[in-house]
């Protein structure tokens, strides 16, 4: 599942060579000649960029301010309406509300992704984004979405934070809509501990986002840095040398990881499949990430049951029902517990709450052996089967 599991010393040599090669420069930008004009950040968005498509790529802190950064940079604005789904990490209406929009929150469908249907029906004249959001590997109904968007000239900005490298009908996450964001923190598919990422294959809006990502900064190559134009303001959201050391060379590593999960992930559902009780999520494209499996029961009753005898067997779940509280926006009480618009947070997403809390995702883990993975698989269908 996550690049932590096979950091080694490949990433550690690169940390090294930033400072035997680089003489220690860990900032992204000038100190040319002490840095031997070597300029990691810079190679590791057009490394990103190049892996998913051949578009442009910034790299900022981590895959909230991504989603912050872009929305800006789309121009988002207080009083602005910005559709996502119910299911999907805080960070996602973090980064709304921080624009000062107004997060209008969907429910989702089988995919455990954002609900068309329920995406058309929320569409007003305030509307001015669309964050569908690929939870865990699994990439949402982009054809549906964005003939929406296009209908009612709506950019639509992908949350791929959980799914880099998964395809949909050919063609990576980051590249489905107008941009895309990625995390990179310790529970991703590669990571550089923190981290994000910007994708576009707009060469303009990847500008404006690298530089709000440097305080306005534009880089100007007729200039030194000290006497650099700015048209915008910014922030500081930079991303460090050291951190594009690890990403560069986790990064070199993503096809083997999105390979051993599919791998994986066929060999555990072949044998939980034998179980009749459960239905499993629908995937949206088999060149999904692979590195989750869902599926739900008839009950909430059976799906607790389900995972206190998982627990009993030293079975983790992820996301699903151990993390909730900060991946279904009902138990987002901290943001909605003073806002009028989901005084009724509890029931307001009432569908995806059904179908959640009758769900168990299970993790698939990169190195795992092909017997580790079968006795995984039995001992979730010995479970199923005692329900």
């Amino acid at each position: 599942m996550p690049g932590f599991e096979i950091i080694g010393n490949e990433e550690k040599n690169a940390v090294i060579d930033v400072f035997e090669k680089s003489n220690g420069v860990l900032f992204a930008h000038g100190f040319d000649v002490r840095r031997n004009h070597i300029f990691r950040v810079r190679d590791f968005e057009k490394a990103f960029a190049s892996e998913l498509g051949n578009g442009f790529a910034a790299a900022c802190t981590s895959g909230t301010s991504a989603q912050y950064i872009t929305m800006k940079a789309m121009g988002i604005k207080p009083g602005d309406e910005v559709i996502t789904q119910s299911f999907t990490f805080i960070a996602t209406i973090e980064a709304i509300m921080a624009c000062g929009a107004i997060p209008i929150v969907v429910d989702i469908d089988d995919t455990y992704n954002m609900d068309p249907i329920e995406l058309k029906k929320a569409i007003t004249p305030k509307t001015k984004l669309i964050v569908p959001v690929h939870m865990l590997g699994n990439p949402a109904e982009m054809d549906a979405i964005n003939e929406i968007a296009k209908e009612h000239n709506i950019p639509v900005l992908e949350d791929a934070c959980e799914a880099l490298g998964a395809k949909y009908k050919g063609v990576n996450t980051g590249y489905l809509g107008n941009a895309g964001v990625f995390s990179l923190d310790f529970g991703k598919t590669i990571t550089t501990g923190e981290g994000g990422m910007i994708t576009s294959k707009n060469r303009e809006l990847i500008t404006d986002c690298l530089q709000f990502i440097d305080h306005g900064h534009e880089n100007n190559p007729a200039f030194p840095r000290g006497r650099d134009t700015a048209t915008n303001y910014g922030f500081n959201y930079r991303m460090s040398e050291l951190q594009a050391a690890v990403g560069l060379e986790q990064l070199k590593k993503l096809e083997m990881i999105v390979f051993k999960n599919r791998e994986n992930k066929s060999i555990i559902k072949s044998i939980i499949s034998k179980a009749t009780n459960i239905k499993f999520r629908r995937i949206t494209d088999s060149n999904e990430l692979a590195d989750t499996i869902i599926f739900n029961l008839d009950s909430v009753e059976l799906a607790n049951k389900c995972v206190a005898e998982l627990t009993k067997l030293g079975v983790g779940t992820k996301n699903v029902p151990d993390a909730m509280r900060w991946h279904f926006n009902k138990y987002f009480t901290q943001i909605w517990k003073n806002c009028d618009l989901y005084s009724n947070y509890d029931t307001a997403w009432a569908k995806s709450d059904d179908l959640l809390s009758r769900s168990v995702s299970l993790p698939v883990m990169v190195l795992w052996t092909e017997e580790e993975c079968k006795t995984f698989g039995e001992k979730v269908l010995t479970v199923l089967n005692s329900l």
